[in-house]
């Protein structure tokens, strides 16, 4: 079955704040909506289906429940002592209940599948289920998988109609960068684990490829060279690109927003 990115989870202390700061910059990002389960609440920068997702915590109680399931983003969140950057990136099945029983085979610990949904600010609801899963001891944790309700050209239609996607931007998301201790080690268990093409190496790191969207493992030397202050193991760039516009870097506390590099 094919994996496709979904999402890149940016941690932050105030989406509405994010929503005006990359509007200004011309990086169309909307109101999400929220999550009544987790306690937490969006915005959204979509890129066609894909997206970033800059997400806060506005009920503390709920949020402490979640974050008890292991690998889940809000446990991720606890464990990284709540540091705001960048932190997970989800990809998309249309099988997830199969993805958790091969998943199982494979020996990892599996948690769900799980059925959740977030209230849109019209009112309406979006639902999808989740997979999480991970072994103990890793240092960086695995994507998560999500199975969303509707079908990719009914979402597609739905978020276009609504706004949240605007057809004029021609920004695409062309890679995600993760700061790792051992880049070869990282992308093979990753290739293993998800039945991804081999890793290519590069010069500064090693990539896997996604359908659409590629992923980039560096190790100390060449991420201190991209990266500002303490590094944390996991996601800290994303690269944009659009051929309307000059090259450009938000930069934010560990999350890198690389427009044309």
């Amino acid at each position: 079955m094919t994996l496709y990115f979904d999402h890149l989870v940016h941690q932050v202390p105030s989406p509405e704040n994010m929503k005006v700061f990359l509007n200004k910059r011309h990086i169309h990002t909307v109101n999400g909506g929220q999550h009544t389960m987790w306690g937490t609440y969006n915005t959204l920068s979509y890129f066609g289906l894909s997206y970033i997702e800059q997400i806060a915590v506005y009920d503390r109680a709920l949020y402490e429940e979640a974050a008890k399931l292991p690998y889940s983003l809000h446990y991720t969140f606890k464990q990284n002592n709540e540091r705001y950057g960048f932190s997970r990136i989800a990809l998309r099945t249309t099988n997830i209940e199969a993805e958790a029983q091969r998943l199982r085979a494979l020996g990892v610990e599996v948690y769900g599948p799980d059925a959740c949904s977030r209230t849109r600010p019209d009112g309406s609801v979006v639902q999808w289920k989740l997979l999480h899963f991970g072994q103990r001891g890793q240092t960086i944790d695995f994507p998560f998988f999500i199975e969303w309700a509707d079908g990719d050209e009914e979402r597609y239609a739905h978020l276009e109609a609504s706004g949240a996607l605007k057809t004029t931007q021609h920004i695409a998301m062309e890679s995600v960068q993760f700061y790792v201790q051992d880049a070869k080690a990282t992308a093979k268990l990753w290739q293993q684990v998800m039945q991804l093409a081999e890793p290519k190496e590069h010069e500064a790191f090693i990539s896997l490829q996604l359908p659409n969207i590629r992923l980039d493992f560096y190790e100390e030397a060449a991420a201190s060279k991209m990266m500002l202050g303490n590094k944390c193991e996991g996601p800290f760039g994303v690269t944009l690109r659009d051929s309307n516009r000059s090259k450009e870097t938000l930069i934010f506390p560990d999350a890198f927003y690389w427009l044309n590099p």
